[in-house]
């Protein structure tokens, strides 16, 4: 019997899967309660930021004070956090609701997968590979509401949580996590800060771009998706940087393209971009998105030689917005992240924090690299170009060097 946990897109073989269901409008989010007042009990992780929202207090109402547990997210979701909600709850209730970002989303993809699998430690990785769910173990409906419109974690199969004390990553992924109902409500992003659209637009970007580019893995599905994904999400960036333009319709824009980044990237697997920033982001205060554009320029100029053909076809889509119709290469796309990074701030802030890291800058330089080097999938196979030790530590430097890190 084909697993669709084991199977990952080939030369011969590909394939898109998604087992979710997404819906996009104005107000949208209001059909969340409807679903909940369905089930008898309901467990609710909400961002600190809408622990106090209608759309919160509504999902309560739904199925009643006594029957509704939330528990509020502050800043990134630690492992120890969702071992101790899990022990508090013995058994999950039927349904599963997350309002707020990744964090959010993340934090309850992990309370599932504690049910499912008894672990939430690397749980599709390595030796638990193609792991399958506890004998009894019945999975909760999962809705949820992304109120930023960055990694699509509601419709990744990845799933990402941080222990407490180290800050090192306890992650996986499982197509079990994909939330069932998504729910776009452009309303949700009106009062967000430019800097964090712009840093969790990158996030999808990136999501988009690592899609296209991988060798064996990519398909014409994923292909679809990043080329419609990238303008998309360019184009609706542009419009709030340079027009100073902020509405529902831009809103969209944005939550459909990072919800699709979701569903992209779970189809492939990610690459040295996200390797990379995953290592530094234990390391230093930064976020996700920010520690990816730490590594950005420099592991895409690592392509520029062979991915012409999938600059081609990425140009053809956006060229057709005029505020990028004199792009030519990949250069450009960098370059044009690199201005929106510093317009909002995001440049100067990630200079700051890389220019203050408190580790040894060799003991960054090792982690990093142990990190990189280990993914060897995608160092040997799915990289446009083979990496070698020496071109990952080159890469490393000068990533460093151009942030300002102290020694670099």
């Amino acid at each position: 019997m084909l697993n669709i946990e084991t199977f990952f897109n080939s030369d011969d073989a590909q394939r898109l899967f998604f087992p979710g269901r997404i819906f996009l409008g104005q107000g949208i989010s209001g059909r969340v309660a409807e679903l909940v007042a369905e089930h008898q009990s309901v467990v609710v992780i909400v961002d600190e930021v809408f622990a106090e929202s209608p759309l919160h207090r509504s999902v309560v109402r739904a199925v009643g004070h006594g029957r509704a547990t939330s528990w509020i997210v502050a800043g990134p979701p630690f492992a120890q956090d969702v071992m101790e909600l899990a022990s508090q709850l013995k058994e999950l209730p039927s349904v599963v609701v997350s309002i707020g970002g990744g964090s959010a989303s993340d934090f309850a993809k992990s309370l599932i997968l504690h049910h499912l699998f008894g672990t939430i430690d690397g749980v599709g990785i390595d030796k638990k590979r193609g792991m399958v769910p506890r004998s009894g173990a019945n999975r909760p409906v999962y809705i949820a509401v992304p109120t930023t419109a960055g990694s699509g974690a509601e419709a990744s199969r990845y799933y990402v949580t941080y222990d407490k004390n180290t800050h090192a990553k306890v992650f996986g992924k499982s197509w079990t996590l994909v939330a069932d109902w998504i729910f776009l409500d452009p309303e949700l992003l009106a009062t967000t800060p430019p800097s964090l659209l712009v840093a969790c637009a990158f996030d999808a970007f990136v999501h988009f771009f690592e899609t296209l580019i991988a060798r064996h893995e990519r398909s014409p599905f994923g292909e679809m998706l990043s080329l419609d994904g990238i303008p998309r999400i360019m184009g609706a960036l542009n419009e709030v940087i340079a027009g100073k333009r902020r509405d529902n319709d831009i809103h969209e824009q944005l939550l459909y393209g990072a919800t699709l980044s979701g569903v992209a990237i779970s189809n492939v697997r990610t690459g040295h971009i996200h390797e990379a920033a995953g290592a530094l982001l234990e390391l230093v205060d930064l976020s996700h998105p920010e520690t990816l554009f730490v590594f950005f320029r420099d592991a895409a100029e690592q392509y520029l030689d062979v991915i012409g053909d999938r600059e081609q076809l990425l140009f053809s889509r956006l060229r057709l917005n005029p505020a990028f119709a004199a792009f030519s290469s990949l250069s450009d796309v960098i370059s044009w992240w690199e201005v929106v990074f510093a317009e909002v701030g995001l440049e100067k802030k990630i200079r700051g924090a890389m220019a203050s890291i408190q580790f040894p800058l060799e003991k960054v330089r090792r982690h990093v690299f142990e990190r990189v080097y280990s993914d060897k999938v995608w160092i040997n196979k799915e990289c446009p170009v083979r990496l070698d030790e020496q071109s990952i530590v080159d890469l490393i430097d000068r990533a460093l060097k151009r942030f300002g890190a102290v020694g670099a």
